[in-house]
């Protein structure tokens, strides 16, 4: 079976749908050991370098296409190149398949439905393109890939879509953040030491901090742990800086610019941070914050909690299923609640839940489970 996969929008971005895609591609490729499929790996612009390790591997074939708009591409040109490809199955792990391809064997991959369920998060015209692209997904798929059971029951609930056309295939964690636990040692040796003085100032990170890593965008309620923090500082219950992870995404130069500079003083907005070095940055806070009013899953506190840091989350949409019982949760919208257990995890530093509990969660999200769920998928529908 030729089974191809689009890879082409980790040329513009690497945010946790790109990671997504770029896993279980990974995961697909390396569970075939006999070579029984080829993975026609399709690419924009070049090979990216997570997949260099398969060159001169017989079933995996790379195409690379030219390309700069993202738009343009994803809708004109990429069809135009599918129809090309001789595949039996099109699989499609971040963005849905374009709107002008329609062919036998696709699977979509839907990661969540803000534009229905928190469309003020987004522009106007991309609120209706993604409408435009998940409906049309649900219509030309074979099956959907979702990524929580919270996002497939949306769409059985908002579409009236079979759950047999559902398939939940978690994202897993990288084996980087447990590899990254286990070598935890106290004291640290001289070569732990240097490396974290190294990225502290790689990143220009304080002794101590808080933590929340996110695309610096609306759905992510970073405005409202801003301001929770800021009246923190007016009322002299938190001394520590907050540090702001991500690349920065709409509306929040303008929102940061309004802050006071004593405050913005406190505040560090460090840009992407390079995955080698996350667990570090991860590890070394003091507490990571994840505020987010909307997720399809959420990867960045189980990263966190991976490393043993204590993770304080909103109880927002597939958030309670992803971390249990090994988080600490605030209400939506509840800025005081936010506030006490800002407070707490200062004075805690730890997490208050078990290592088994942590461990438990874990053990769920795994990127090679979820490679071999869609492979048995794709295996049952040819026959």
């Amino acid at each position: 079976m030729r089974i191809a996969i689009d890879l082409t929008s980790l040329a513009d971005n690497f945010s946790g749908i790109e990671r997504y895609a770029m896993n279980i591609a990974r995961g697909l490729i390396d569970l075939d050991i006999n070579g029984k499929n080829t993975y026609i790996l399709l690419f924009k612009r070049k090979i990216h370098p997570g997949f260099e390790q398969y060159r001169g591997k017989k079933n995996v074939v790379f195409k690379v296409w030219e390309g700069q708009n993202k738009l343009l591409f994803a809708q004109v040109l990429l069809p135009f190149h599918l129809y090309g490809v001789r595949a039996d199955v099109f699989l499609f792990l971040a963005f849905q398949s374009p709107i002008l391809f329609w062919h036998k064997g696709i699977y979509n991959t839907i990661h969540d439905l803000t534009c229905w369920d928190c469309p003020e998060t987004m522009k106007k015209h991309m609120e209706w393109y993604f409408k435009l692209s998940i409906r049309n997904a649900l219509w030309v798929s074979r099956k959907i890939i979702t990524i929580s059971e919270f996002t497939g029951k949306r769409i059985r609930k908002k579409f009236h879509y079979s759950k047999e056309k559902i398939i939940l295939a978690y994202c897993g964690i990288s084996e980087v953040f447990m590899d990254y636990a286990k070598g935890q040692k106290v004291p640290l040796s001289k070569e732990e030491t240097d490396k974290r003085l190294e990225i502290r100032h790689k990143y220009h990170l304080p002794e101590q901090y808080l933590l929340c890593l996110a695309t610096l965008e609306p759905r992510k309620n970073l405005p409202f742990l801003v301001e929770a923090y800021v009246e923190l500082q007016e009322e002299e219950a938190l001394g520590i800086p907050l540090v702001l992870a991500g690349r920065k995404g709409w509306n929040m130069d303008e929102f940061l610019n309004r802050i006071e500079e004593v405050y913005r003083r406190k505040i560090i907005v460090t840009g992407f941070i390079d995955d080698k070095d996350l667990p570090y940055v991860y590890h070394m806070a003091d507490c990571f914050i994840f505020p987010s009013i909307y997720e399809g899953f959420g990867m960045p506190p189980l990263e966190a909690m991976a490393v043993g840091t204590m993770v304080i989350s909103s109880d927002a949409a597939s958030l309670p299923e992803v971390l249990g019982k090994a988080a600490s949760y605030f209400r939506l919208g509840d800025k005081q609640g936010l506030k006490e257990k800002m407070r707490l995890g200062i004075r805690q530093k730890t997490p208050d839940v078990s290592v088994e509990e942590v461990k438990r969660r874990i053990g769920m999200f795994q990127w090679e489970a979820s490679a071999k769920k869609i492979a048995r998928e794709i295996d049952k529908g040819r026959k």
